[in-house]
């Protein structure tokens, strides 16, 4: 598929299993609630836009991300050091500018955020981060990979085309302290989480995702959520050894709050029922007038039974990945 937005303004809404070359959202026929057909300048202005690329292992978790709101932009980039629990984390809230930015190719990666202390730039298989006291250098190996392509309605007339790859092999390095700390796979594995839409003003949802190397050698990728991207299609999937397989909704049972008690998730269809265990967290609470965001990142393990779509049954046994408890007006 060329692009996302037909020459008529609309959108067939659904499960992609080709690429979708450019997600031409200003050529959408937005319009209100009632009717009335919105104007180019707000066309511009509200998208939302982020893009999350995330690496965990047995040593590093991390995650670095450029959002693009059109007005205001958000970076942050983080490294967990799981064998001696520490957090280092750099994060930037700042008014859009050049600098900030998410062209919108989402197989041909390149965005950038440069402000405010954080350093992030996405450029095809390259990913480079840098932030007080930690730098990030990786090459993507995305030749194998099955993403999951989606757009679902959001809200009355807006939309969410959202793209999940993973696993991702990767070679790199993060660099703490002066250290240098090699990331490559299969020890280590990269997802990407590429987001673009006209999302409901207020919002919120629970994620879930992991990519990792499962005992037996095979590749694992993890993607589920709740609260988003559910009318008529899901973003709920995981994939062993590249092949995907497709899950139905999911319940996150957790304390919101005491994120450290054990979460629940399990899907309707039984084919996730798995539990997580944190270890350790990154939040960011922001009252900047018009955007209101309460997001809580944790970083853990995830342990249960997974079914594939063949029927086999597959043990998670404290295999790394996230959860999250987001709420946003933008």
């Amino acid at each position: 598929m060329t692009k996302l937005v037909k020459d008529n303004g609309k959108i067939d809404f659904g499960i992609y299993s080709e690429p979708v070359d450019e997600i031409n959202y200003r050529d959408y026929s937005l319009k209100s609630a009632m009717g009335a057909s919105v104007n180019n300048i707000l066309k511009k202005i509200l998208p939302n836009q982020f893009v999350f690329f995330g690496v965990m292992g047995p040593d590093i978790m991390l995650g670095t991300a450029v959002v693009d709101l059109k007005y205001l932009a958000n970076g942050f980039f983080y490294v967990f050091d799981r064998k001696n629990n520490k957090m280092y984390e750099s994060k930037s809230l700042y008014p859009s500018t050049s600098n900030v930015y998410i062209k919108p190719y989402p197989d041909n990666l390149d965005a950038q955020i440069n402000a405010g202390g954080v350093s992030v730039a996405m450029k095809g298989d390259i990913i480079k981060a840098k932030g007080d006291l930690v730098s990030l250098d990786v090459k993507l190996d995305l030749a194998d990979t099955a993403p999951l392509r989606l757009c679902t309605r959001s809200g009355y007339r807006g939309w969410i085309y959202t793209q999940k790859t993973s696993p991702i092999n990767i070679s790199g390095e993060v660099e703490i302290n002066g250290k240098a700390i090699d990331i490559s796979s299969p020890s280590h594995m990269g997802l990407i989480d590429w987001t673009c839409g006209y999302m409901r003003r207020e919002t919120c949802w629970n994620w879930a995702a992991s990519a990792a190397s499962l005992p037996d050698g095979r590749s694992f990728g993890l993607n589920l959520s709740c609260g988003i991207n559910e009318t008529s299609f899901t973003e709920n999937a995981f994939w062993v050894d590249g092949r995907m397989t497709k899950v139905d909704t999911v319940d996150f049972i957790f304390d919101e709050e005491d994120f450290y008690k054990k979460w629940i998730i399990r899907s309707y269809d039984k084919k996730v029922d798995i539990e997580f265990t944190a270890e350790n967290h990154r939040e960011e609470n922001v009252n900047a007038m018009a955007v209101v965001s309460r997001f809580t990142q944790v970083m853990g393990t995830f342990s249960g039974i997974i079914t594939d779509e063949n029927n086999e049954k597959i043990e998670l046994n404290s295999v790394p990945g996230w959860t999250e408890d987001h709420f946003a007006r933008w």
